[in-house]
């Protein structure tokens, strides 16, 4: 029992989202060590201290308890959407609860008044489950011994980032910023809010805000590709195989390098093993919160994995309190307050270090990549930009206090780069690879649906097609400007080897070109997030949309087909409702 709680299934969903930890599974396990150790002693001890007679029943008890937890952990699986912050609405299906207290007590019950005629067998079925999950363990460990292999070594949870990272150049300069989750109108709400959005706008001397900026995919997996290659992914190959011909291939940052550009990278560390597969001059993931040993990062690391374990391992009864508003009931115990504030603390820590460090010592021309969860849930930043204590729902008023705590860091880096001289003739651009979770401001045209699954336009689809995009070209000057051309992410690769005048070309349109009068087709690719996509060899079924018009007017949204797994594509025609099938020929 003991060991299925802390080892078995942790693993498996440690092998499910490995690109979700900085910390190698080793690492969490011997961290788990002690208690492990303790936990196994004193049910031992107290097995040893009990008289024979009710020894029968405590051993049956312990069996009967370590089968339903493989129960709940297999079969009594429900779906309570993406753990990433946002809220459970523990209010539907209550009937779970109820259903897992009978099954719970029932079982227990009876194991406990019959366990002199079935305790025997209940400890030989618990046994014989242990024994094949460490069987499905063992596979599991040979099976991905080159990821676990991986993980290990590119470990990097330190503090450290090389010197060169906050070195810019004294010829030319490319910032650019991926404010992960930062949505387009609520960026425009944070410019537009009385004199305090005054002040944010000022700072942003030079800047072209885009405001009818389309996304390309729903999230970063996919998004990130086709901002930096203009690819989008279509299922027809494997996606193992379409990030090494995207990131080690076509891609902005790849042909920046190659054209003499000191590129370097400062991504999240679960993103890792997309950007190492390209050309870069320094690489490093966003550095955990200032002063924090590498004990204490482990530390969180096995937090994280034992609440997810312990949620998956519990009735739904017990759910809530581990999940426990969000804030986690082993994180919580076993973090200190500063550290669980999560990702936006830790970005933000990195954007201090990096304007209070800045310097201009390279002759050769920066190609400076951020990718920082600045505004990605889960919200946990008050008004005065410190943690709030818990994660807070995501919704409008919280997301945009984050993005605007998040920007007021980043306008502070563009503030040094201004005393340092390096500003006016610097190519900046500050993105968002996809929006928030919050109904875009100004929705309109939401259609009916007429059988041809358009009730999927829904306003969090939306939502998620509508990243932040303003952009500052070398010697740009004057108020912030609002842009209303029909932009999309895909533009982006094209845009900056435009500026820079580089020989590669990409797919797209330099934004600078387009004007808001152009009519122009534009396309988004949503589908089902699954954690597992992360190491599937196809995504989902892919629906693909084209775009006539405003991106936040849903009228302006048409289905064209669907890219199942393995290059399958399903085309609606707008003759009939009924689709065809065809085959795309590798």
């Amino acid at each position: 029992m003991v060991a299925y709680i802390f080892l078995l299934v942790p693993f498996t969903i440690y092998i499910g989202n490995i690109n979700e930890f900085t910390v190698p599974f080793i690492a969490i396990v011997q961290a788990y060590a002690p208690a492990m150790i303790f936990i196994i002693a004193a049910f031992g001890l107290l097995g040893m201290l009990l008289p024979v007679r009710v020894y029968s029943r405590y051993a049956t008890l312990l069996a009967t308890i370590g089968i339903l937890l493989w129960a709940q952990s297999h079969l009594l699986v429900w779906d309570y959407g993406l753990l990433d912050g946002r809220a459970i609405d523990w209010s539907r299906d209550v009937w779970r609860g109820r259903l897992e207290i009978a099954i719970w007590g029932g079982v227990i019950m009876l194991a406990l008044v019959f366990h002199r005629s079935i305790g025997r067998r209940i400890i030989g079925i618990a046994l014989l489950l242990f024994v094949l999950q460490l069987c499905v363990f063992a596979y599991n460990w040979i099976g991905h011994a080159a990821a676990l292999n991986k993980k290990k070594s590119e470990s990097t949870y330190t503090n450290q980032v090389p010197d060169e990272l906050f070195q810019f150049s004294s010829q030319k300069n490319v910032v650019h910023i991926i404010a992960d989750g930062f949505q387009s109108d609520i960026f425009e709400d944070i410019i537009s809010d009385g004199e305090q959005g005054a002040r944010v706008a000022a700072e942003l001397d030079g800047f072209t805000f885009y405001r009818d900026n389309l996304g390309a995919f729903p999230y970063t997996h996919m998004s990130v590709p086709a901002i930096l290659s203009s690819k989008t992914y279509k299922n027809q190959i494997p996606i193992n195989e379409f990030m090494a011909s995207t990131f080690g291939d076509m891609s902005i940052l790849n042909a920046a390098h190659d054209a003499g550009y000191n590129v370097d990278l400062v991504v999240p560390g679960s993103l890792l093993y997309m950007y190492r597969q390209g050309r870069y001059t320094n690489l490093s993931t966003v550095p955990s919160q200032q002063h924090i040993s590498d004990a204490e990062i482990e530390a969180r690391g096995a937090a994280k994995l034992l609440d997810l374990s312990l949620f998956r391992l519990s009735p739904h009864a017990l759910k809530k309190k581990i999940y426990n508003d969000q804030r986690w009931l082993m994180q919580s115990l076993m973090i200190k307050k500063e550290i669980t504030g999560g990702r936006f603390f830790e970005h933000k820590a990195f954007l201090r270090s990096l304007h209070e460090n800045i310097s201009v010592d390279r002759t050769a021309p920066v190609y400076k990549y951020l990718h920082l969860m600045l505004s990605h849930n889960p919200m946990v930043t008050n008004e005065q930009c410190k943690y709030a204590g818990r994660v807070l729902p995501t919704v409008r008023e919280n997301v945009k206090i984050q993005a605007r705590c998040g920007l007021l860091e980043v306008l502070k880096l563009f503030e040094k780069m201004k005393k340092a001289g390096i500003y006016n003739d610097a190519l900046i651009i500050l993105m968002a690879d996809h929006g928030a979770w919050v109904s875009p401001r100004g929705l309109t045209g939401i259609p009916q649906d007429d059988g041809n699954s358009i009730e999927l336009i829904n306003p969090q689809t939306m939502a998620l097609a509508q990243p932040l995009l303003a952009i500052k070209r070398p010697g740009d000057t004057g108020a912030l400007r609002i842009n209303d051309a029909p932009t999309w992410v895909v533009d982006i690769a094209a845009t900056i080897a435009d500026d820079l005048q580089l020989d590669t070309e990409f797919g797209g349109l330099s934004v600078f070109g387009i004007q808001n009068s152009d009519e122009r087709k534009r396309g988004h690719f949503t589908y089902q997030y699954k954690r597992s996509e992360w190491k599937d060899k196809y995504l989902s079924p892919i629906q693909e949309f084209s775009i006539e018009g405003k991106g936040v007017d849903s009228s302006s949204w048409h289905e064209i087909a669907v890219h199942m797994p393995g290059g399958e594509v399903r085309k609606n025609t707008k003759k009939s409702s009924l689709w065809r099938t065809i085959k795309i020929q590798e």
